[in-house]
């Protein structure tokens, strides 16, 4: 039984190690973010409706702006790729952003999730350092507890 519960404990511990490359899966590859009553957001909200309809909910997430968390997540994330973002709506999707609302954005959305539904593509909010941290810092807490767990059930 002790031996058991020690294997246990040991790959709880492994799988907690490993967490990181678990999770990566459920994060959202498409981030939007919008202010209310803006019509150019109001446009690429409608075009994601139908691009979007046959993906897992997951897959998007959604901010506005007016909220400050919001604003600064966008910063953060207009830095990661390099770019300027001086008006919503802005669509990170994977790899790509998409900044405006018009015909052109529309073709760049369509390609860019057109390409992620394929090939895959890794989560915007990867490239942020403030989530990355907060990340981290959980995975490094479920490690500890697993680790101090295992070193005190060895030591009893």
């Amino acid at each position: 039984m002790r031996r058991a519960v020690g294997g246990l404990l040991f790959a709880a511990l492994v799988f907690a190690a490993f967490l990181p490359a678990f999770s990566a899966e459920n994060e959202p590859w498409i981030v939007v973010f919008y202010e209310d009553g803006c019509p150019d957001c109001a446009q690429i909200e409608e075009l994601l409706a139908g691009l979007t309809s046959e993906l897992p909910e997951s897959a998007i997430v959604r901010y506005d702006i007016s909220d400050p968390k919001s604003l600064d997540l966008l910063m953060e994330l207009a830095r990661a790729y390099e770019v300027d973002v001086s008006s919503v709506p802005a669509v990170f999707v994977g790899e790509e952003v998409v900044l405006g609302a018009g015909r052109a954005q529309e073709f760049e959305l369509r390609n860019a999730i057109g390409e992620c539904t394929v090939h895959g593509c890794p989560s915007p909010l990867a490239r942020s350092p403030s989530l990355a941290l907060r990340s981290s810092i959980l995975r490094l807490a479920v490690f500890a507890v697993l680790f101090a767990l295992l070193l005190w059930w060895q030591t009893s």
